[in-house]
């Protein structure tokens, strides 16, 4: 029985691991993000706060898989309030992350 239970969880968390949440927008693909320094010339539009899970069912989804969903949740709303910038404002934390938005492009 304790066999079982290990190998469920251990197939579970392969699982869990390789899932992607979020899928972007056309119009958040054309946001980039950018070092604080070259946002100078640039209008700030707002914070934007990112929030997807970090755990499954207890297990730790991979740092990679969570920032690369943090980055696409900001650019679609970085995308909905008019900017086509973003720069990260926190560093990632149990699954959430700030940025700032910005419009650069005319």
């Amino acid at each position: 029985m304790r066999i079982h239970i290990i190998s469920l969880v251990a197939f579970f968390s392969v699982i869990v691991g390789g899932c992607t949440w979020v899928k972007p927008s056309p119009d958040a693909d054309q946001i980039i993000i950018v070092p604080a320094d070259r946002v100078a010339d640039c209008k700030k539009l707002g914070e934007i706060s990112s929030y997807t899970k970090a755990k499954v069912a207890g297990v730790s989804r991979k740092a990679a898989k969570v920032k690369s969903e943090l980055e696409t949740l900001a650019k679609i709303e970085a995308a909905e309030m008019g900017a086509d910038t973003l720069v990260v404002a926190t560093l990632v934390q149990d699954g959430r992350q700030t940025f700032i938005g910005y419009r650069c492009r005319i």
